[in-house]
């Protein structure tokens, strides 16, 4: 009887006990839901109740202390400081807080305590951009080039997203383009080149060239093409001769192939057509222009197995001149251009032929086969003997089509190019 009484005591002292836990649980369900529902409408008056509903929240101090911060009515520096410390304490290792902690901190010119804070937030993210991107900055304004580069570093190396603005704010502190390729720029393909385009943007070319010759001795493989906007700044400051040596570089880097490559015989890259159109550098080029369709035929050729096909629509008095190649020259060189040339349909008086000019001056060089109307027997054999200009570095070998001064003068037809040679002669 005793023991029965004692069980039935025991019993009622456990469903006490559960149904005590039952009702702070609730308790904190219900006070732990409505500080939610009152931080969805984040107002001052809003957070400070959720936070004395919930002051174990991080979150709530943090959004608390952003208000303080940054209130369009009254700022309230202090406030907002506390409720950060606050939110560092309750969550020491999200460096939002460190992060937003700073801030308040060099608000009030406290910049010891806010660089204190931001060293937090380096050793929790010290990999993530968002969190470096406003370290960076806070050294720069200090004027720290050398931290503020450590951590703009960083960014780069973790996302492309804040690249021009690094490297604008790089170029606005310091004029020293070695420094910042060397400690800003990482070793990264894809971020060298999105910064040597930068470069080329800016005019700074006469900064481009230590950036290409880093990507050249990487190890990272990029696309040959991505050092198109490179030549081609080359080619427009009148550096040729730079502009063949990149296109080198990417030839003895293996990222350009062709079956039959330039000698002292063919200065032509690709002249038989037989590889893909590369469509930069020192290889073929096609200009997309409305009405005419420009590119490889595989069932019309002079030697197997491609010709370039070159087809109007009728529509315009078009002058084209949208087919070329840059050659590299050598200053006074007599050359002999050889290549074959078929129509089909080629209407109007004036027909496509082969030009060779200097892309720096017409009047130093400026010569043209004759042109081909209607259509061709057979493949024509076209041959050209010129002189380059005393100063002429550069040849551009280009299929033009001048407009017609005749009343009937919208060309149509067919025309297709293959085995071009360009070759030296002897003096």
């Amino acid at each position: 009887m005793q023991i029965a009484i004692k069980m039935k005591a025991a019993k009622w002292l456990l469903v006490s006990v559960e149904a005590a836990i039952l009702v702070v649980l609730v308790g904190w369900v219900g006070r732990t839901y409505l500080a939610d529902r009152l931080a969805s409408r984040p107002t001052t008056y809003n957070l400070e109740r959720a936070v004395k509903l919930d002051p174990s929240s991080a979150d709530y101090h943090m959004q608390l202390g952003g208000l303080y911060e940054y209130s369009p009515v009254e700022v309230q520096l202090e406030k907002a400081e506390t409720h950060f410390r606050r939110a560092t304490h309750l969550d020491p290792y999200d460096p939002q807080t460190w992060l937003d902690l700073a801030a308040a901190m060099q608000f009030q010119g406290r910049l010891g305590e806010a660089e204190a804070c931001l060293q937090n937030v380096h050793l929790l993210a010290p990999n993530i951009p968002a969190y470096q991107w406003p370290i960076a900055n806070f050294y720069l304004l200090q004027g720290n080039t050398d931290e503020a580069f450590r951590h703009f570093k960083l960014v780069l190396a973790g996302t492309r997203q804040y690249d021009t603005n690094v490297f604008s704010l790089a170029w606005k502190a310091t004029d020293d383009a070695g420094k910042i390729l060397q400690e800003l720029v990482p070793d990264q393909a894809g971020t060298e080149f999105t910064y040597l385009n930068f470069l080329l943007s800016h005019h700074r070319l006469d900064a481009a060239p230590p950036v290409w010759r880093r990507i050249l001795a990487g190890r990272d493989w990029f696309p040959a093409d991505a050092a198109s906007p490179y030549i081609d700044n080359l080619i427009a400051a009148h550096q040729p001769q730079e502009a063949y040596q990149a296109w080198t570089d990417l030839q003895k880097k293996g990222l350009i192939r062709f079956s039959s490559t330039p000698s002292e015989t063919n200065l032509i890259s690709n002249g038989d057509f037989e590889d893909e159109m590369l469509n930069f550098g020192f290889a073929w080029r096609i200009v997309p222009v409305e009405g005419v369709y420009a590119g490889l035929d595989t069932s019309t050729y002079h030697s197997p197995s491609h010709a370039l096909l070159v087809q109007f629509s009728g529509k315009e008095n078009l002058g084209y001149a949208h087919v070329y190649q840059y050659v590299k020259a050598s200053p006074g060189q007599s050359y002999r251009l050889r290549a074959f040339m078929k129509t089909e349909g080629i209407t109007t008086d004036s027909g496509p032929r082969l030009q060779v000019h200097d892309p720096y001056s017409f009047a130093a060089l400026d010569k043209a086969t004759e042109d081909l109307t209607g259509s061709s027997d057979g493949w024509v054999p076209l041959l050209l003997d010129f002189a380059a200009g005393p100063k002429t570095e550069l040849i551009v070998v280009r299929l033009v089509r001048l407009p017609s001064k005749k009343f009937d003068n919208l060309i149509s037809g067919k025309v297709w190019l293959d085995d071009v040679q360009l070759t030296p002669l002897r003096k």
